[in-house]
């Protein structure tokens, strides 16, 4: 618009001086104003909805997660003998990888 109003001004036939070219030109400005201070209100609305980030990394956002209507599983529980089978296998594994450094040593001395 601006250019508009500076080719007015210069090639008009008076100069300029004519009233009705001064008011055109007036009701351009006005106009260009305005559209730029609609321009300014969106563009600062804008700016103070965009929050300024902290340095490092963004903190983990959680996701609202709605309840369920199914009902949760319950855990199973394991029997005494059950129990007991898994501690036998434990030591016995256990057991085993102890001997192995005794033997070995056996081995050794005897060679």
């Amino acid at each position: 618009m601006s250019h508009w109003v500076v080719n007015q001004v210069m090639h008009s036939p008076m100069g300029g001086a004519s009233r009705t070219k001064v008011k055109d030109i007036l009701v351009a400005i006005d106009a260009e104003i305005a559209c730029l201070e609609q321009a300014k209100a969106l563009l600062s609305a804008s700016a103070a909805v965009v929050a300024k980030r902290k340095p490092g990394r963004p903190a983990k956002v959680v996701p609202v997660v709605a309840p369920k209507d199914q009902k949760t599983r319950k855990l199973r529980k394991m029997s005494a003998a059950g129990r007991e089978l898994i501690r036998q296998a434990q030591i016995k594994r256990m057991a085993a990888l102890e001997e192995t450094p005794k033997e070995k040593k056996k081995a050794a001395e005897a060679a």
